[in-house]
């Protein structure tokens, strides 16, 4: 993987067999950056995990076992007991145009991808709500 800053943005730009959360983590510690906005991304993946949330912390896979155009990329960076926590949404299309969204937890590149990253001056955290089972994004 490679990034560069340039003031607040972080952008990265991914090489094939790269696994984009881990990348994209490690790439914000780095940086120093604990708190943004994803502003976009796109690229390819293999057989990236998309899941649905179901409620009191249970998330329903949605299987994708095959290579997929990452046509959007959402989300933000915060920390969870300190530790940096992205948290993403995704839309892929595969062969043929139909399109699949949800979470994303996780995957590797195929051939390229690139994202965007504001970095925030304001901190954010995230903690458990008992009443959605998730943890919640909070403001500092």
């Amino acid at each position: 993987m490679e990034f560069f800053r340039d003031g607040d943005v972080l952008f990265m730009r991914f090489l094939d067999g790269d696994d984009l959360l881990e990348g994209m983590k490690q790439a914000l510690k780095d940086q120093g950056i604990r708190s943004g906005v994803v502003l976009g991304g796109v690229g390819m993946l293999k057989s990236p995990q998309l899941s649905f949330y179901k409620g009191s912390g249970v998330y329903e896979a949605i299987p994708l076992d095959e290579e997929v155009e990452l046509t959007a990329l959402n989300g933000n960076v915060a920390t969870i007991d300190r530790e940096i926590f992205v948290h993403l949404h995704a839309t892929v299309g595969r062969r043929g145009g139909e399109a699949m969204a949800g979470h994303f937890s996780g995957g590797k590149v195929h051939m390229t991808a690139e994202i965007a990253v504001k970095a925030l001056n304001k901190a954010m955290t995230r903690g458990f709500d008992n009443r959605t089972g998730l943890k919640t994004l909070r403001f500092e």
